[in-house]
């Protein structure tokens, strides 16, 4: 994600001068909402007509475009009075920007998950009658993935209705998407590999909330949970030495949880994809039928 600057009303793509730039993270095929907040220092240069532009660059690896990329763009005017005004108000605020750091520095419980970990989960999203459930196998040092997932009782072949298994390769950039009662396999390309690790140690913006509290998770209420929140989502762990991811949930009502599995090794062949799925080659962007139910 780039933050840009640029003079005049329709500025060509060598006009825009970057006033800041970061990179977004993958978060292990979890719901995020990470809203990041960023102050960026305006030129010195007085103008009736410039352009501020926030650019996003998707990393999907192996897709079709190598990557979507979103422009949001705002038309400015720079005054002398203004860019004065500016400056002020940035010394003003600086207490502030320090004591938002202070808050959002690492906390002792952030952590990650064990290196090689299987569990099960269950999702539900009341608004639209969306369930399912599966389960995944997470290697951080092979780089891979794979979640076996069943939506609405997996009795059909559509997305809403069926039984599917993925396989995600983040050195290759691709994931295989398998439909099991149709038999077919899609492929769809991958963002950059992050570890699946919670708090401000390891991510943007997700802030530890509570400590040793009562889990939400119906499958650890008489366990105790470490919280963290991004956005309106609260993640928790159950609060061990293991990082163990115990429930995702949201005002609206949506929630995963997930049991208690296990850091035993995974054998390699796990993650082979199906062999029909080894001989797909074109990448397919998702439907937007298919993206309501994974933003």
């Amino acid at each position: 994600l780039d933050i840009s600057f640029a003079v005049g009303l329709n500025p060509s793509e060598n006009d825009f001068h970057v006033l800041h730039s970061f990179s977004d993270y993958n978060a292990m095929n979890q719901i995020t909402q990470t809203n990041f907040s960023i102050e960026v220092d305006l030129p010195n240069q007085p103008c009736d007509e410039c352009v501020l532009r926030v650019r996003y660059l998707s990393n999907n690896l192996d897709e079709d475009d190598h990557g979507t990329v979103f422009h949001q763009c705002s038309d400015i005017k720079l005054t002398q009075s203004l860019l004065n005004a500016l400056k002020k108000e940035k010394e003003n605020k600086v207490q502030l920007i320090e004591n938002i750091n202070r808050q959002r520095q690492e906390d002792p419980h952030d952590c990650c998950v064990s290196e090689s970990y299987t569990n099960a989960f269950f999702h539900v999203i009341p608004a639209i009658d969306y369930k399912s459930e599966g389960i995944i196998y997470y290697d951080q040092k092979a780089r891979q993935m794979r979640v076996t997932v069943s939506v609405n009782g997996g009795r059909g072949n559509t997305t809403v209705d069926g039984l599917f298994d993925m396989w995600m390769n983040f050195t290759s950039g691709m994931q295989y998407y398998y439909n099991y009662h149709s038999g077919t396999c899609d492929l769809y390309g991958l963002d950059f590999w992050n570890d699946w690790c919670f708090g401000n140690k390891y991510n943007q913006s997700e802030d530890f909330v509570a400590a040793d509290v009562t889990c939400k998770s119906p499958f650890g209420p008489s366990q105790r949970c470490n919280q963290w929140q991004n956005g309106e989502f609260i993640f928790e762990t159950f609060a061990s030495s293991e990082c163990l991811p115990s429930s995702i949930t949201r005002p609206s009502g949506e929630q995963i949880n997930y049991i208690q599995g296990k850091t035993d090794p995974i054998s390699p062949s796990t993650f082979v994809p199906n062999p029909i799925c080894l001989k797909q080659k074109k990448v397919k962007h998702a439907s937007p039928r298919w993206m309501r139910f994974h933003v």
